[in-house]
């Protein structure tokens, strides 16, 4: 893992939100997730590009849908305190989701 990648794709509250909402929801397809956080089909398309190409996401495929997940690196980079944290704020984002 580049660690300099990894700490520069977490530089953004955007991608933090993306991660969060990842912990808290598995599996969840990138049109969930966008409309959850309020952010367009093209800034997320950015983001995502980052958190992948620092090695924090992957994307499988369910039909025409584009899942995701967060992978190992992630685990190792964050301590479980973190990552709790983030689950938390992430259930706000899936709640909102879900009330709509």
């Amino acid at each position: 893992m580049d660690l300099a990648k990894a700490f520069a794709a977490l530089g953004s509250a955007e991608r933090i939100h993306i991660l969060s909402y990842l912990l808290a929801r598995n599996g969840p397809h990138c049109g969930q997730i966008a409309r959850a956080l309020g952010i367009s089909t093209s800034a997320f398309s950015y983001h995502l590009r980052i958190l992948e190409e620092a090695g924090l996401v992957e994307r499988s495929r369910d039909g025409r849908l584009h899942c995701l997940s967060t992978t190992a690196a992630l685990k190792e980079l964050l301590p479980p305190a973190i990552r709790k944290k983030l689950t938390e704020e992430g259930t706000k984002w899936t709640s909102k989701l879900s009330a709509r």
